[in-house]
């Protein structure tokens, strides 16, 4: 991938176990801890395309409350207090178990990296901190800068704005096939980590590559 200067990661599902909450309460939410989970994570991200085609923007920590209410209500969870330690959970998702190695070792490789993600700030610097992952990326991109949602392509200007490059000089690694998608069609050269063994969408923007998991990206680059 000639001319790649800098790293650019999608937070969760990529970085961080989205389903790491769910999981960590499954005795609590009981056998539909993995429907709950999947549900919840689905309207969070349908939710952020249709309050931008709505023009009606909220930032994503109202959103992730309001997708995982829909579900609980969904799934027949009158829980309240279950509810407020699902949302605790979310602000201390783990990462993926090779994420840490990998960030050092393309800092040692001298690429800069960063975030760029629908999370708020908060949300962002709760789950890097949780992470340990504070040193190890130089910026940490939220939506709050522009107030709307991936896929936008005001979304994937924040890199070229914040990192004061060019598109081209960009790798951007995402879970998500359709923010990978968005992200190849704006310019970047994108890697999507297929962890959930996922199909390629009928969308414009195809990845240069795709992986399981970040553990060799190093020698993709």
């Amino acid at each position: 991938m000639d001319g790649v200067k800098v790293c650019i990661f999608d937070a969760y599902g990529t970085l961080f176990d989205v389903n790491a909450a769910c999981r960590e309460l499954s005795k609590e939410v009981g056998e539909q801890w993995q429907e709950l989970a999947t549900l919840w994570r689905l309207r969070q991200v349908e939710y952020t395309w249709l309050r931008n085609s709505m023009n009606e923007y909220i930032n994503f920590w109202n959103i992730t409350e309001d997708a995982l209410e829909y579900a609980m209500e969904t799934l027949k969870m009158k829980n309240e207090e279950l509810k407020n330690k699902l949302l605790d959970l979310y602000l201390k998702l783990e990462a993926y178990p090779e994420v840490e190695k990998v960030l050092i070792q393309l800092k040692k490789e001298g690429y800069q990296t960063g975030i760029l993600s629908n999370g708020s700030e908060e949300m962002l610097a709760s789950a890097v901190k949780n992470a340990k992952l504070e040193n190890l990326l130089d910026k940490v991109l939220s939506v709050e800068k522009c107030k709307v949602y991936k896929p936008s392509s005001k979304v994937y200007d924040l890199v070229e704005k914040e990192f004061k490059i060019n598109k081209i000089n960009c790798a951007f690694f995402s879970s998500n096939a359709w923010d990978m998608h968005a992200a190849a069609h704006y310019g970047f050269k994108t890697i999507w980590v297929n962890r959930f063994e996922g199909n390629l969408e009928k969308l414009p923007g195809k990845p240069y590559k795709i992986v399981q998991t970040l553990e060799k990206i190093v020698d993709i680059l």
